[in-house]
């Protein structure tokens, strides 16, 4: 398994690098240390905007104009939610609980009325509904998931430890392709031709481009 080629790289603003979001030409990222998010410049990495947020942990998505972030308890501490916040004013604007086995939420994709999870130790990828909880799909991942990106009808998460890029069929959770990435992936994102994500090791933010 080769791995993929850094296209462009920028520094990380901190150094404990959880969420990312593709927002009309910028990047959002998130910091559950100083429970933190941060609107960057995808070319230089320069601080455009700045919000705090209570409670930041692991992932952050975008959808309907708004973003979601994971929120609650440190890493497998406790119950998980996901916050909707005002990317101009940083207001949160609702919170809701993630449900059953929240504490392992470490990825997050909002897709409308729904919710992908990928759920850390459990290695579990789950389709929910996003106000209810009921769980509409759910498949086997790998046990170190992290963060999620929907991508031209497939799905893609990254695993920490073994430094991957998984896509997967969101119909069936049967995987089509793994690619080796540099470092240690957390927070991932599409911005319509490439994918970003933060490596936590490296305390980059990098984009590749997966075949498709």
């Amino acid at each position: 398994m080769e791995k993929l080629p850094v296209l462009h790289s920028i520094p990380s603003p901190t150094s404990h690098l959880c969420g990312l979001a593709w927002v009309d030409g910028f990047l959002w990222y998130s910091d559950g240390k100083e429970s933190t998010l941060y609107k960057l410049d995808p070319v230089n990495g320069e601080t455009l905007n700045v919000h705090r947020i209570p409670d930041v942990n692991a992932s952050l998505s975008y959808e309907g104009g708004y973003l979601w972030q994971v929120t609650g308890e440190g890493c497998l501490a406790g119950p998980k939610n996901v916050t909707k916040i005002d990317p101009e004013s940083g207001k949160v604007l609702e919170v809701v609980g993630l449900g059953v086995d929240s504490m392992y939420v470490a990825g997050v994709e909002v897709c409308g009325e729904e919710v992908w999870l990928g759920l850390e130790q459990k290695g579990r990828l789950q389709r929910r509904r996003l106000h209810t909880g009921e769980i509409l799909r759910d498949f086997k991942a790998e046990p170190r998931i992290a963060g999620i990106t929907a991508v031209d009808g497939s799905l893609f998460y990254c695993e920490f430890d073994q430094q991957l890029l998984v896509e997967v069929d969101p119909g069936t959770g049967v995987e089509l392709a793994r690619h080796l990435l540099e470092g240690n992936p957390t927070g991932v994102t599409w911005d319509g031709r490439h994918v970003w994500y933060n490596d936590y090791s490296g305390k980059k933010i990098r984009k590749v481009a997966p075949p498709r």
